[in-house]
Order: structure tokens, then sequence, then C-alpha cells
């Protein structure tokens, strides 16, 4: 089923996604649904990778941001700097959690880079509700991990590009990864059992 977008920003029973999978989902504080990528089909019906952020009130779907047709590529912006314009690429099998303060954090995935190419990602997303902002991470696909030394930080180590990992966040807002299919320090491709 292709989805209907109806227009950004607005509420309205004959809103509905396209039928999609491997999209990425989370609840916010207000027991509102929130829908991002996957792969599916667009506002044509035409079957990819998709970059659209939905929201479910418990009634009516509203169409939040991203495109309604597939394959888009990201707009990183600045790191660290949250912006509009801000939005990540086309992806599907990516990690989410929410935080403590009502923060979706979004990791890695496939999906396409700013060049068009598609991989695996390692790129780390922060959602405030209303903004995207690229807080770490590469911009381009199948980044080869860099781990430094086993149990001491640096701003050097970077998780390896992977879709499919396990995501949570401890009681000091501490996001953890484990895992998922991607690449290691040397480049190989296949399932991961790295902790970060």
């Amino acid at each position: 089923q292709a989805g209907s977008y109806g227009t950004l920003g607005v509420p309205a029973g004959t809103n509905v996604p396209g039928a999609r999978d491997s999209a990425m989902a989370w609840k916010d504080a207000s027991d509102n649904f929130w829908l991002f990528g996957g792969t599916g089909r667009d506002s044509t019906g035409t079957s990819g990778i998709l970059n659209d952020l939905w929201k479910y009130d418990g009634t009516n779907w509203t169409w939040i941001s991203g495109a309604s047709t597939l394959g888009q590529m990201p707009n990183y912006g600045t790191l660290g700097v949250t912006s509009p314009s801000n939005m990540p690429g086309a992806r599907d099998g990516a990690v989410v959690k929410m935080d403590a303060s009502n923060n979706l954090w979004m990791m890695g995935g496939y999906g396409i880079d700013p060049s068009g190419f598609s991989g695996a990602l390692n790129d780390l997303w922060k959602f405030d509700g209303v903004n995207w902002t690229w807080v770490a991470g590469a911009q381009q696909t199948d980044v080869f991990g860099t781990y430094g030394t086993q149990g001491v930080a640096s701003a050097t180590n970077t998780p390896g590009s992977r879709e499919n990992a396990a995501i949570w966040i401890d009681t000091s807002s501490r996001i953890w990864i484990f895992g998922g299919s991607g690449y290691d320090a040397v480049g190989n491709a296949g399932q991961l059992s790295d902790l970060w």
C-alpha cells in the first residue's frame, strides 16, 4: 500500500504511512507513537528505502518531516549543531531509544550517504521532538570501527558501520550499543559482538 502523506505537519484521518518493514519506532513521554524510515512504499507506491518521519497521536497520523518519496540523501549540517534543515537519510535497520529527557537517539542502519552510496552507516543522531542533530559518526557508508584501548574512552573511538544492533540507555543517560551486522576494525563484514 502506498503512503498517504497529506500536508506536512497537519494531522488528518486520511494520512497513513505506506507499507514497510525494518522501520524504526518509539513512544514518547506523551504516549505518541513515532515511526521513521524503513524499506517500503512511498507516496507513489514505489518500493525502496525511506526517510519519512511520522507521529501517531492515538487518533491521527501526522507526516512530520523527511520526504514522501524514497531514496533520500541525508543533510548532516554541522556536527553537534541542531537545525531545522538537518535530516537523516533514507535507512532501515537502525537502532533507536528514548532517553529520560524525551530525546530520541538513532544510530546506524543500512542507508544512503550524501554521495548517494548505499551501505551500512555508523552515524548517531538525536531528535528532540522538533529537530535533528548529527552527534557523532561518519557521513559515509561502510566505515571500519576504531576501537582504541578497551575500557578507555577517547574522542577517536567510534563503532564501525552496522545495522540491526542492540541499544539501551542506562540510569546515568549513557548510551550502550552491542553487536549487529557491520564492519570490524580491519574491514571484515559480518556479525559483531562488540559492546560500546
